[in-house]
């Protein structure tokens, strides 16, 4: 896959970035306090908080490994955010109010204000864990696509790209995430329609959306909505509705990298705007950038499709002649295939036939990662989080490709200085008793804490392996943690006369009932969608709460 970048590419590409960075760097020019450094002066804009929401969670992953998914499973996906609106619109008009009403710079400061102490560290904790390792896998994404095109060492690349992301975080804080979240989301959507543009115009002529769309839909891949009960599905309605509402609530409800973004707005109005703003846009999103993976198999069908996205696999696999009956396998599918395709645009009754070689494709690549597998076991053989990069590398014209790598590095930088950022104010203001720092912490203190928490995200990023799929492992990860934390919040708004240790107790054992969940998962002993540890791990805190026994008072 590596791929020689073209004078203009750099030339977009570093002219992006800088252009943003400067940018973010004349609208902080002004000097700041620690508390203001770590979570700003509460005058934000509907706009910044709007869009600071989207690009904080829309990281290199949602630009790498969303086309992926789309290609590989289709819109079914988008169900994952089906509860997201109606979780904004709870936030904005009952838990905001709260939270400005007892005048906290973090989320977890009101758990303190309702419980006591012992909760709102058990939340900060469980907050720093969980956002830790997701910024990690935030640094690690961009470092593929770097290694990818430029052929560099992933991990000379993951620490490259994580430096600059770390260095940024550390001199701006939230006022320069804040402001440059907002060009870096005007490149990323240039960006994603530039793309579709492109893609569209690589389809032989006479194909166009309306016939890549009933191909697709040969496949069930258009298939939006799933209605099944089955609890073992990753995504259908009922978990986006259930899980996925659970989920949104913790991430934009107690998630400090997404409560601070709304806190620091100027005033209520401004961050329910901000907060509807992003709920009209969340889902059209993703369905957008799913569409892409979907075109992208669309032109696939005609196209010749590379047996292994990954450029590591594909190397070592051409370096072995055995390999060789199985590629000219290959290579006849995708000429039937394309055949095939052909004759079901002009007219042709033949979805049956599309179906089988579909079929044929999927075992010819099991026959392919079985092989790899055998030879070199330690290798990553699953790669559809190289799809879409590898398909730009070929398919988009110089300078273009620059910018779509601008677009993946603004992702990445949006979304990991958010966190960092984030990770640094809840040390800093909820652990900072704990420490002896005072309530007001240097503008010293505050960077360093940055830095700290940037170092740590980088090694988790050189320590990871890539997944399935890289959003649903961030995904995952949250999931795991999200639903006692949002259980510990639901307990402070719906029952604040809870004895602090009824709901400490609550948040400890409901976090430890997910992990078991998830170590049966992992062993195979059940199967059960993750999206499901959100409302699992909720409703465990409110019930271990109100069942366990009250201390006796002396």
């Amino acid at each position: 896959m590596q791929s020689e970048l073209a004078a203009y590419d750099w030339l977009a590409l570093a002219g992006t970035l800088g252009l943003i960075a400067l940018y973010g760097m004349w609208k902080t020019r002004q000097k700041s306090t620690g508390v203001e450094f770590l979570t700003g002066k509460h005058e934000s804009h509907w706009t910044t908080i709007g869009l600071g929401i989207i690009a904080t969670q829309a990281s290199a992953i949602t630009f790498i490994s969303t086309p992926g998914q789309g290609f590989a499973d289709g819109l079914g996906f988008a169900q994952f955010y089906f509860g997201m609106p109606i979780a904004l619109l709870v936030i904005g008009v009952w838990i905001v109010p709260r939270y400005m009403a007892a005048g906290v710079s973090t989320a977890y400061g009101y758990l303190e204000r309702v419980f006591g102490s012992r909760v709102r560290l058990l939340a900060a904790a469980l907050f720093l864990l969980s956002r830790s390792l997701a910024a990690g896998i935030t640094l690690y994404a961009p470092g593929i696509v770097l290694s990818a095109v430029l052929g560099w060492d992933l991990n000379t690349t993951i620490l490259l790209t994580g430096a600059v992301v770390v260095f940024y975080t550390v001199f701006g804080g939230y006022k320069a995430v804040g402001v440059t979240q907002t060009a870096q989301m005007t490149v990323i959507f240039g960006g994603l329609f530039a793309a579709a543009y492109f893609l569209l115009d690589s389809l032989p002529s006479g194909i166009g959306l309306s016939e890549s769309w009933d191909l697709m839909a040969v496949y069930d891949r258009t298939q939006i909505l799933d209605w099944s009960l089955d609890p073992a599905n990753r995504y259908t309605v009922w978990s986006g509705l259930a899980g996925g509402f659970f989920l949104a609530m913790s991430y934009f409800g107690t998630d400090q990298s997404q409560v601070g973004r709304y806190l620091g707005g100027k005033s209520l109005r401004e961050i329910r705007i901000g907060l509807t703003f992003t709920s009209l846009i969340k889902i059209p999103m993703q369905l957008f950038i799913l569409g892409l993976g979907l075109l992208l198999f669309t032109t696939m069908h005609f196209t010749e499709e590379p047996l292994w996205h990954n450029p590591a696999v594909a190397k070592v696999w051409d370096q072995n002649p055995y390999h060789e009956p199985l590629n000219k396998a290959w290579h006849e599918t995708q000429a039937l295939r394309r055949d095939a395709a052909t004759a079901f645009v002009a007219g042709a009754d033949n979805a049956d036939e599309l179906k089988a070689l579909e079929m044929a494709r999927g075992q010819l690549k099991q026959m392919a990662v079985a092989d790899v597998k055998l030879i070199y076991p330690d290798l990553e053989t699953k790669d559809t989080d190289y799809v879409f990069l590898g398909w730009a590398l070929k398919g988009l014209p110089a300078g273009m490709l620059g910018l779509l790598l601008a677009v993946i590095l603004s992702g990445a930088m949006s979304s990991a200085s958010a966190e960092l950022n984030a990770l640094s104010a809840t040390t800093v203001i909820d652990f900072g008793r704990v420490f002896g720092w005072s309530e007001q912490p240097s503008l010293g203190l505050s960077r360093i804490l940055t830095g700290f928490w940037g170092l740590a995200a980088l090694g988790v990023a050189l320590s990871a392996s890539l997944a399935e799929n890289l959003i649903q492992l961030v995904n995952m990860i949250g999931s795991l943690f999200y639903g006692p934390i949002l259980g510990l919040f639901v307990c402070a708004w719906l029952f604040p006369k809870l004895p602090e240790n009824k709901v400490f107790y609550g948040g400890l054992f409901a976090q430890f009932t997910v992990a078991l969940l998830h170590t049966a998962n992992v062993l195979g002993l059940m199967d059960l969608g993750y999206l499901w540890y959100n409302l699992i791990g909720c409703v465990a805190v409110v019930l271990i709460a109100f069942l366990t026994p009250q201390k006796a008072q002396r």
